[in-house]
């Protein structure tokens, strides 16, 4: 027997779904739709592809990983799963990584497959499918630090129930560990990191869309489809200084707008208007532009002439950027930075933007009485693509008062950050 996987799209009570499904596959040709895990992949990860891919392949392995143990005499084996065999699959996971002396996946990323699988059973169960999984233990967790060679994170994998306090499973924040939230270290990239990083990358169109999505909060998805000239909705989207020509007046004490809207396709196939700093587009431009000119053509001449007008961020190869692309060099950067104690990703610049815009819009005071502000509250949620950031709100409040205030005002999504502080981190 073998797993597939197949996305499908369909109609269901007046909404347009389209998610991966698992299929098993018998020796003799025979197909059967594993009903329970597609149901569940529908329940918790049709919103996004993405989000689709991330859980229907951690539960593809781990049912891989049980047909290998020879646990399969029919259609029904994944009902025979037990806490124990949650466990095996991790260990068997960190013991051909370190075996082979990797550092990839590291043992979170393991974690957070093994707690999407622990997800499904709970789920299973609590939707009447009969199995035999406890999910009041917490035996399915790996101990990563009595065996693991790479251990990561470790807070996140200790505790006496089980919890999924740092990966988002479709439980609700309630049901989260309070000593795994107390744990959690609450910080974001400094300028000296951030330069760091920008320093370490080996292709200048990474630091440039780094600099981007740290004045916009966008996903990395996002900002891979950002236009070299817009259309439709962006089209006053132009590099710099060109882009000034298109914007509507109304500048402010006579000089340049401080932002500039992008509307965009992200997460879930969702649309949103966010405001993009003017004074980093002038230095993204300024730094990548003389790059991008090369690139163009080189897409040019691999893709019959077409110009990629509705593509930026080109590689070196003259390929077009992707979310997996970034990944990849964001790991690449940080292992030529060779600091264990760097944990920062690409994504962590959502983060930056969240808790900047709070210190520049609350005052110190407000800050350290934790003050909730519904208009704030709203523009970031607009800028971020969050549906209900109530409780994420309040958490950038807690960060923000650990680090510093500044004064209140009108809704600012520049941040305040002028073309000398954009300078300044991509030197």
């Amino acid at each position: 027997m073998k797993i597939e996987r197949s996305l499908v799209s369909y109609t269901f009570e007046e909404r347009n779904l389209r998610h991966n499904v698992l299929i098993l596959k018998s020796h003799n040709g025979t197909e059967i739709l594993l009903s329970a895990v597609n149901l569940y992949l529908k329940d918790r990860a049709f919103r996004s592809i993405k989000t689709s891919e991330r859980y229907s392949s951690a539960i593809k392995r781990f049912l891989e990983f049980v047909i290998s143990k020879g646990n399969c005499a029919d259609s029904t084996f994944w009902r025979n799963v037990r806490n124990r065999d949650i466990r095996e699959w991790q260990n068997s996971i960190v013991k051909k990584r370190d075996s082979e002396m990797k550092k990839r996946p590291n043992d979170e990323t393991i974690f957070h497959d093994a707690s999407i699988v622990f997800d499904f059973y709970s789920w299973a169960q609590k939707n009447n499918f009969p199995t035999l999984t406890n999910i009041t233990s917490s035996s399915w967790k790996y101990i990563y630090r009595d065996e693991s060679k790479l251990l990561s994170t470790i807070n996140v994998f200790a505790g006496e129930r089980p919890d999924y306090s740092n990966i988002d499973i479709g439980i609700k924040r309630g049901h989260m560990s309070r000593c795994s939230r107390k744990n959690q270290q609450v910080t974001i990239m400094s300028t000296q990191d951030i330069q760091r990083l920008i320093k370490a990358y080996n292709d200048p169109v990474y630091p440039a869309m780094l600099m981007l999505a740290l004045a916009t909060g966008m996903r990395e998805q996002g900002v891979c489809s950002f236009p070299y000239i817009g259309i439709g909705n962006n089209d006053h989207i132009r590099s710099y200084p060109e882009i000034l020509n298109n914007l509507p007046q109304g500048k402010q004490n006579g000089g340049e707008p401080k932002t500039f809207p992008f509307t965009v396709l992200e997460k879930g196939n969702k649309i949103r208007t966010l405001e993009v700093n003017i004074s980093a587009w002038k230095v993204i431009c300024a730094s990548y532009l003389p790059f991008y000119y090369e690139r163009r053509k080189i897409f040019q001449n691999k893709n019959s002439g077409n110009r990629p007008d509705n593509t930026f961020f080109l590689n070196k190869a003259g390929i077009p950027v992707t979310p997996k692309m970034i990944s990849d060099r964001t790991y690449s950067a940080k292992k030529k930075l060779n600091d264990k104690n760097f944990r920062w990703s690409f994504h962590n610049t959502r983060d930056w933007y969240a808790t900047s815009f709070i210190i520049k819009h609350l005052t110190t005071e407000q800050i350290n009485t934790s003050h909730y502000d519904a208009a704030i509250e709203g523009a970031l949620r607009r800028q971020l693509g969050h549906e209900d950031i109530r409780t994420t709100y309040m958490h950038y409040v807690r960060v923000a008062s650990l680090l510093l205030a500044t004064q209140s005002g009108k809704l600012d999504f520049s941040l305040g950050k002028n073309e000398k502080f954009w300078n300044e981190i991509n030197r």
